[in-house]
């Protein structure tokens, strides 16, 4: 009602439309989907921009989620190898600053060609005269920093020239044929060869993909499958993390909390199932054959080149022997011993030989116990500190042997 001056009378007003419920509801609708979308892409572009700051869990789980919908690069790429009957495993060349990403272990990698050849090596270019070239698998790759690798410490220590011919992912035969066509020409006084347990397994598969050995026993540990949450999974990092929280949920994987431990202030993780290391197994103690086989025709090979170079062999423990002292409580000591024989084997037959070996478990043991760090703590590679450790061992080795002389 309102008074009308005109007639002097009350007259009755039309009130305002109220928006109907359906209209109501559908807005609230609207604006919770709005809400959503929004929280989802910004949690989106988070997982991305501070991926290197979240937890290294959340990081594994989405680690294969592609950083752009219209590219197919992954949060962490995966390494770029491609099969070879030659060296079991390529690098290309050529590759600046490719991203590796593991747990804790984060660096770049630059790959240059030697030759024309299609293999690429993480290394500086030939200096001459050559002092070392250093071939191994990703010890000597090294999953550091360029400048943290122990092969780049010997350069920046020392002065010596060298080349590292590390690839990741093989075995003493790779690493043999590797030296055998890339050491002679550039006539080094020293090839390094670095070994690690894990050898005599990669060994029996690189035969087995030549055909010159029949299926054998192996262990029975399957590698870790990529859970296959569908298409969508790929591109959006916040499905891909739920859905992986619902499947624990629903079906909660074995407990592995206990083989993270807190060592020197620090959780450091250790693995309970590196049968490949197992000489008890056919294609393992195949694989020992044949890295001992390796070993042999690299001496013949670096003799009849006529260069006087000389074969220095390091042996690198894995982080359970190392922290073993640690680990009464989490593993058994059969296992530890397990991991321990085949260094143990190989170093008798170093003995037997008279061959140039080195071994730093000693030096990365007492430095654990002196509170240093050594090997990453998620991953099992040597981090810097134990790069530095195993260039001082090998460094007061070539010298105190006679086989190099500083260059400064």
């Amino acid at each position: 009602m309102r008074f009308d001056k005109e007639s002097n009378a009350m007259t009755e007003t039309e009130s305002p439309q109220r928006p109907s419920r359906l209209k109501t509801a559908l807005k609230i609708v609207l604006a919770t989907i709005w809400t959503i979308v929004l929280v989802w892409f910004l949690l989106e572009v988070f997982m991305r921009v501070g991926f290197d700051a979240l937890p290294p869990e959340t990081q594994a789980v989405i680690q294969h989620v592609r950083v752009v919908p219209w590219d197919n690069e992954h949060l962490i790429p995966v390494m770029p190898f491609t099969g070879s009957i030659e060296y079991h495993a390529r690098i290309p060349p050529n590759l600046h600053d490719y991203k590796v990403h593991w747990g804790d272990t984060q660096f770049t990698f630059d790959t240059i060609n030697l030759w024309d050849r299609a293999e690429g090596f993480r290394t500086n270019e030939p200096e001459w005269p050559m002092d070392m070239v250093a071939v191994g698998d990703s010890f000597t790759f090294c999953w550091t920093d360029f400048e943290d690798c122990w092969v780049q410490q010997l350069h920046h220590d020392y002065g010596w020239h060298v080349m590292d011919l590390g690839v990741p992912g093989t075995g003493s035969v790779a690493h043999g044929n590797i030296m055998r066509d890339y050491a002679p020409p550039m006539e080094p006084a020293v090839v390094v060869w670095q070994w690690f347990g894990n050898d005599y397994k990669d060994d029996y598969d690189f035969a087995l993909l030549r055909g010159d050995t029949a299926q054998l026993a192996v262990p029975d540990v399957a590698p870790a499958a990529v859970p296959d949450y569908g298409t969508f999974a790929e591109y959006s990092a916040v499905y891909r993390y739920v859905r992986d929280w619902i499947e624990k949920k629903i079906n909660p994987p074995a407990d592995e909390a206990d083989l993270i431990l807190t060592i020197n202030g620090r959780e450091v993780a250790v693995n309970d199932s590196q049968l490949s290391h197992d000489l008890a197994y056919e294609a393992t103690a195949f694989g020992f054959a044949e890295t001992i086989r390796a070993f042999e025709q690299a001496h013949t090979v670096l003799a009849n080149a006529g260069h006087g170079t000389e074969l220095v062999i390091v042996l690198i423990p894995t982080k359970e022997e190392v922290y073993a002292a640690y680990l009464t409580d989490t593993l058994d000591a059969d296992y530890i011993a397990m991991l321990a024989a085949g260094r143990a084997a190989l170093w008798a037959v170093c003995v037997e030989k008279g061959w140039h070996c080195v071994d730093p478990t000693e030096e990365f043991i007492a430095a654990v116990e002196d509170g240093q760090t050594v090997y990453n703590a998620l991953d099992f590679h040597l981090d810097a500190v134990g790069n530095q450790i195993l260039t001082d061992k090998l460094g007061a080795y070539l010298i105190d042997e006679g086989l190099l002389e500083p260059r400064q």
